[in-house]
């Protein structure tokens, strides 16, 4: 039985108040379950189920993922959201640390950091998962609106003759340092929305179908989904970007995870944003739609395997389709030699190449619980559009092994694959 949520009042303050409707929101749509949720959402189960705690405001790309997949008003929610921001922050500030006694009032105000989690968490069994966290300063005594400019933070001693704001940013990020924040980057400004400004965030549309954050380097805007169009824009890391669905593209390397993602983005105004660089996932009921330079979605794939009579039972099985870019393979078998009867769906493999033909070797005989010359193993192989991320084409068959004096074969194939098995294959590979 799923543990019992924390009883809110409402009428305690605006942070139990927005977390009681997030709650309330989730049961006008049928209460569906968090891990529920958190197939729509893109983001884990403990992830929303924190953000309706009462406990601390969850981040705004968390909030708007929690209410798209409840189907709210996300615009709505944003403008609540920032007012329960503003009032946490007015009712809690913490004390001013030394570096910042003798700054002046206009420069001592500084906004509190956020937490991003990766939706690819959701999936990460136990696994360490990438976080980052933002501080955003602003700077209200200015005459008119600075844009917003992300600049890396050095911590370290104050350069003679420095700006006045610069070395009061530093000792700031210091503060928060020792109380325990990791300091990415620091935005300065105000946010205008319009994209091509300095550094700016794009205003979210309403209701967008999903929304995810830019990270690292920011996310380049380009005019199609291939890395030869041209960039018209740049996010700078921290933007919340709303999108109204993905097509297939180039593949382009995730930077959290190292693995190629065919995801492109799409923005209200067409434009689009590679998957590989900003985190946040389509709702898994989203099929690819088109866009400019979009490639066809594989809709057919064959599986062969290879293996040469042998004492170790190596095979080789590869993947064969047009427009298949990305190709995720798993096996049945029992991965706990403490539990053989308890047999699995496993990732063996997620290959992405530039070729139409995708392979990986397998070596069962090294499993924690050996599968012997001769079994038979079911096998499956899908198409990905990247970690996390299967699409409709895809083959499963019965491997025999191969043994001392008999070859691999396969039996039975077949283009039906469970769920179980397409998860299990286009998973991230360092998730368990």
């Amino acid at each position: 039985m799923a543990r019992r949520e924390r009883p809110l009042d409402p009428a305690a303050g605006p942070l139990e108040s927005f977390a009681h409707d997030l709650r309330a929101l989730r049961v006008s749509a049928g209460e569906p379950t968090y891990r529920q949720l958190a197939q729509l959402a893109g983001y884990s189960a403990s992830t929303l189920s924190e953000a309706a705690s009462g406990v601390r405001l969850p981040t705004l790309s968390v909030a708007l993922a929690f209410v798209g997949a409840c189907g709210g008003d996300t615009e709505e929610w944003e403008r609540r959201w920032k007012e329960v921001h503003d009032a946490v922050r007015a009712s809690d500030e913490p004390e001013p640390c030394p570096a910042e006694e003798n700054a002046g009032p206009a420069e001592e105000d500084a906004g509190a950091a956020e937490e991003n989690s990766d939706p690819a968490e959701q999936d990460s069994g136990g696994e360490a998962v990438v976080k980052r966290e933002f501080l955003h300063a602003e700077v209200p005594d200015e005459p008119a609106p600075v844009p917003r400019e992300f600049h890396s933070i050095v911590i370290g001693p104050a350069v003679a003759g420095g700006r006045a704001k610069r070395n009061i940013a530093v000792a700031t990020a210091a503060c928060l340092l020792a109380a325990g924040f990791f300091v990415v980057g620091l935005t300065v400004g105000g946010q205008d929305g319009g994209r091509g400004n300095a550094g700016g965030c794009p205003v979210l549309a309403r209701n967008p179908k999903f929304t995810a954050t830019a990270y690292g380097e920011g996310a380049h805007v380009r005019s199609g989904a291939a890395l030869d169009r041209p960039t018209v824009a740049t996010y700078p890391p921290g933007c919340v970007i709303g999108f109204t669905g993905f097509c297939i593209g180039d593949k382009v390397t995730d930077r959290t995870a190292g693995i190629p993602d065919s995801r492109w983005f799409i923005l209200p105004d067409g434009h689009v944003v590679a998957s590989a660089v900003v985190h946040g996932n389509p709702p898994t009921h989203l099929a690819p739609s088109g866009c400019a330079a979009a490639r066809p979605a594989p809709r057919r794939l064959s599986l062969t395997a290879i293996g040469a009579p042998s004492r170790d039972s190596r095979v080789v099985l590869t993947a064969t389709g047009p427009n298949v870019q990305i190709v995720g393979f798993a096996a049945y078998y029992a991965g706990d030699p403490a539990s053989p009867g308890l047999r699995l769906w496993h990732q063996i493999g997620l290959i992405g190449e530039s070729a139409s033909s995708l392979s990986v070797t397998w070596r069962p005989d090294r499993l924690p619980a050996p599968v012997h010359a001769g079994d038979r193993v079911p096998v499956a192989a899908v198409a990905c559009f990247g970690g996390g991320a299967p699409g409709e084409a895809a083959a499963a068959a019965s491997l025999r092994l191969p043994g001392p004096r008999t070859a691999a074969s396969l039996a039975s194939p077949s283009t039906t694959v469970d769920a179980s098995a397409r998860e299990a294959a286009c998973k991230y590979p360092s998730a368990s």
